[in-house]
């Protein structure tokens, strides 16, 4: 379990860093809108990983905390779809399948454990 919660915030970090390194200088589009949501969409998707990895034992103890850590962790399953389905760089399909494999892992390992046995 511990070694899932430093993955977590390892993955948190990465999630932060790896857009910036992916997209080449010039690539997102120019609507404000659309960078702003790319933005956001980011931002969530490294909190979930960050609420995991920090809340740890806390999850088993508070249903509104479970409640956030699946909704936070919901972000990046749904945009590595997104971006799965879409295609891309190798390198892009590659980084979007390990955060979307990590979240997979997560929700029955975390999430939902402690709903269970909790």
């Amino acid at each position: 379990m511990m070694f899932l919660r430093l993955l977590c915030l390892a993955a948190g970090a990465l999630v932060l860093v790896a857009p910036a390194a992916l997209f080449p200088a010039g690539a997102m589009a120019p609507d404000a809108g659309k960078a702003m949501f790319a933005l956001l969409c980011v931002v969530l998707a490294a909190a979930g990983f960050f609420v995991v990895g920090m809340a740890g034992q806390r999850l088993r103890r508070s249903p509104s905390l479970r409640l956030c850590a699946a909704l936070l962790l919901a972000v990046p399953v749904v945009s590595s779809i997104a971006l799965l389905s879409k295609g891309g760089s190798p390198a892009l399909l590659l980084m979007a399948g390990a955060v979307l494999g990590l979240a997979v892992v997560l929700y029955p390992t975390l999430v939902f454990r402690m709903v269970r046995y909790g």
